[in-house]
């Protein structure tokens, strides 16, 4: 009995809950007609169970550990997904009801069955993300996730943590990221991060010239939306 609810204990919570909700339907293949409130009750907990795959995905791909930055990488997230990505989503439950019982079906049997493998847990929600989702190339999706200012910043300076011992330094580039509202000065920083020029970076931030590079970065991105827009004109 131990055993058993410390298994249990080991599901994601958002799984938990389907399960919990599932088990008040009969055990079998045909969706059930679901009430409002459950149909949107299974909806919330396959849009929270997603997006927590995703910041443990970026937390494995990044060595992110620290549990403050977890929860604003889950949080911005949120922010991030919830009007483009999760829209449609609720627009597909919104025509097809029946889908929140599948894929809660779906999640809560594959994570019983696998739940510490993360191949298998990445299958299925990528799977998921393109028959359910409609985003074929999930790749994009990560890419754009990853380039997105907010979470730059969270992976920046969980990077700065592991990486730099100088507390000088690391208050400097706390300073500067916390009020860099462009979002350029992760991407400038971290170019001397990742390969370990420290003394470059220590110099660029004492000296003031990483505004130089950041600059030249701004207009860069300018250029680039400019372009976007003038195409999409067409």
């Amino acid at each position: 009995m131990t055993s058993q609810s410390s298994n249990i204990a080991k599901i994601n919570p958002y799984t938990q809950a389907m399960i919990n909700c599932l088990q008040q339907f009969p055990d079998d293949k045909e969706a059930p007609e679901l009430d409002d409130s459950t149909s949107q009750f299974l909806a919330n907990m396959i849009q929270g169970r997603f997006l927590q795959f995703l910041a443990n995905r970026i937390c494995r791909k990044y060595q992110i550990t620290d549990k403050d930055l977890e929860k604003k990488l889950t949080m911005s997230l949120m922010r991030i997904l919830s009007d483009k990505f999760f829209a449609v989503f609720r627009q597909r439950v919104s025509e097809n009801p029946e889908i929140v019982y599948i894929l809660a079906q779906k999640i809560a049997s594959k994570e019983s069955g696998c739940r510490n493998n993360s191949e298998k847990l990445d299958a299925l929600f990528m799977g998921i993300s393109r028959k359910y989702f409609k985003y074929q190339n999930f790749e994009m999706i990560t890419r754009w996730i990853y380039t997105n200012p907010e979470i730059e910043k969270i992976i920046f300076v969980s990077q700065v943590q592991k990486c730099l011992t100088d507390s000088a330094l690391i208050k400097a580039l706390m300073y500067i990221v916390q009020n860099d509202k462009d979002g350029i000065a992760p991407s400038i920083f971290n170019r001397y991060l990742t390969k370990n020029r420290l003394d470059r970076l220590d110099s660029l931030v004492k000296s003031g010239d990483w505004k130089i590079e950041a600059m030249f970065v701004q207009q860069e991105n300018s250029k680039m939306i400019n372009w976007r827009n003038y195409m999409s004109s067409f």
